[in-house]
């Protein structure tokens, strides 16, 4: 309490006590600067009679000016800040010389204007993501499109020299529409997720169950791709808390991108573990090493790579599959992470047990 009160006394933090002691000192001054001339001025006359009252005066108010000219200069400063960034100069910062309340006032305006730039620079950065958006849907969605426009008017020409090439030319329209269609549920799956208000449809499944039969239909795919699957699956149910179809969505997402960079021939390893009450899942192989600028980007939404060996059944995507992996990973309050070494990659995705939620 009395540390309190002698800030407020000295003036330092205060703003009334340095207008306190400029008024005592201005008066103190003043009246010593009065008595003074009192004491030797002439005698006689009318007029003299009121100078001192006029020196008394003079002197108050030129002292006081001069004793609150820091106070009143800072207080310039900030209306100067203000008006710069009212023109829009939002990086302008105010200088905090003083600790008193426009010491305060000079730092909240600092901060407001802090985060109306970080607001304004999200919302910039949203309009880029934007404009990307549609620049990178407009080139993908075009890309399939415009092979099927092609393959069809060669239908409809009767452009082709026998049977065969006839049904090479539906095989690759149609394979070409799986692939737009595929763009289009990666899009469309994306916004939704993005959605704050998303909602999920929690229900108890074996996971271990689950993921067993998505490698078993995944299998024939990896075949295809001379792509060897080893899974470590617990012998026992692994019981969790999830939204099927997202989940299974997510899981798919990762064996896909396993086998689109997994070099060919080779193995992806598939294991899922519980321990401490949580479970994790584990998507492994081996493909081209990376930087780690690049780990540190995949994933971000719309960044791609390059397929270790491209195939015609392997769909180009929008960059989207590990984004879309890991807000469904998050929305079930887990979190994912990739582990990679001189081109091994260990995609793990972690989720607490059902009890750990209660």
């Amino acid at each position: 309490m009395k540390n309190k009160l002698w800030t407020y006394i000295n003036g330092k933090k205060s703003i009334r006590g340095q207008m306190f002691w400029a008024f005592i000192f201005s008066l103190m001054l003043a009246t010593l600067i009065s008595t003074i001339y009192s004491m030797y001025r002439p005698q006689s006359g009318f007029i003299y009679k009121f100078l001192p009252l006029g020196i008394f005066v003079l002197s108050f108010w030129f002292s006081f000016l001069l004793m609150t000219r820091r106070t009143i200069r800072y207080f310039k400063t900030i209306t100067t800040g203000l008006k710069a960034m009212s023109f829009g100069n939002l990086s302008y910062r105010i200088p905090l010389s003083s600790q008193d309340e426009l010491g305060h006032v000079a730092q909240n305006i600092n901060d407001m204007a802090e985060q109306l730039q970080s607001r304004l620079e999200r919302e910039r950065q949203l309009e880029k993501s934007k404009m990307e958006l549609i620049t990178s849907v407009s080139h993908d969605l075009r890309t399939p499109l415009t092979s099927i426009i092609g393959y069809l008017d060669l239908l409809k020409t009767h452009s082709f020299q026998d049977v065969q090439e006839q049904e090479r030319y539906i095989d690759n329209a149609y394979n070409k529409t799986q692939q737009l269609n595929k763009l289009i549920d990666d899009l469309f799956e994306y916004t939704r997720l993005s959605d704050p208000d998303v909602h999920l449809s929690f229900q108890e499944i074996d996971f271990n169950r689950l993921l067993a039969q998505l490698v078993t239909e995944f299998e024939p795919v990896a075949q295809e791709q001379s792509i060897l699957i080893k899974k470590a699956l617990p012998a026992v149910p692994v019981i969790a808390l999830m939204d099927t179809g997202k989940m299974v969505r997510a899981i798919d997402n990762l064996l896909m991108n396993a086998l689109k960079f997994s070099v060919k021939p080779g193995e992806i390893t598939i294991q899922l573990y519980v321990q401490e009450g949580r479970i994790t899942l584990s998507v492994e192989n081996v493909g081209q090493p990376i930087t780690k600028e690049q780990e540190a980007q995949l994933f971000e939404r719309f960044y791609k790579m390059e397929p270790s060996r491209s195939h015609v059944h392997m769909p180009a995507g929008f960059g989207l599959g590990l984004s879309i992996a890991k807000h469904i990973v998050e929305l079930h309050e887990g979190r994912i992470w990739l582990n990679h070494h001189q081109g091994h990659y260990a995609f793990c995705a972690e989720f607490k047990r059902p009890q750990q939620r209660l």
